[in-house]
């Protein structure tokens, strides 16, 4: 008997973990059912819109074949007019470039004339050079021949000074000219 108690307190409870399931359940219906309302309605709502932007569409279509055509218009237009400023351009751009190129080789040939010019001074300045140098070189070999006895060096070391300051003045020129040269050639 007592085992049928307890038979029976455990089918209660199984009965009533039953019945909380199937009100979990109820209410899960319940929520599923307001949901698909819901939807349904939003259904609805999307449906009617598509059907006034179907005919919102439709009454538009022809206006947007009209504008269709009329961008086909300009975008042909629109590309003779490139055409013709491309040429254009390329005109004005190859009859500036000539003048800029006659400009230039003119000034080319001025600086060309000038650095000739310079070459002929610095090569007769270089001979010059040359020649100075060989007269030093004599005098300084004289200098080691001659006697303190024979002769005052007093004056040659005068004259010596002299021809240094001559050959200080030339090399200074010979800088002066090789600037000159150099500024010359960046200019160009």
């Amino acid at each position: 008997m007592i085992q049928k108690i307890k038979d029976l307190m455990q089918i209660k409870e199984l009965i009533d973990t039953i019945n909380q399931k199937v009100d979990s359940h109820s209410n899960d219906v319940d929520s599923l059912k307001q949901q698909l309302t819901e939807l349904t309605k939003h259904l609805n709502d999307v449906k009617s819109n598509q059907t006034e932007f179907l005919t919102n569409f439709k009454d538009n279509l022809n206006i947007i074949e009209e504008s269709k055509e009329s961008l086909r218009k300009e975008v042909y237009d629109f590309k003779l007019l490139k055409a013709q400023t491309q040429k254009n351009i390329l005109e004005k751009f190859e009859e500036e470039l000539c003048k800029e190129l006659k400009v230039n080789s003119e000034k080319l040939k001025n600086d060309l004339n000038e650095y000739n010019k310079l070459k002929e001074q610095t090569a007769t300045t270089l001979e010059q050079i040359k020649s100075l140098s060989t007269e030093i070189n004599k005098f300084t070999e004289l200098s080691k021949n001659i006697k303190k006895e024979d002769f005052e060096l007093t004056r040659y070391a005068n004259k010596l000074q002299e021809q240094d300051k001559e050959k200080l003045e030339l090399m200074k020129r010979i800088d002066t000219l090789e600037h000159l040269i150099a500024k010359m050639r960046r200019q160009r």
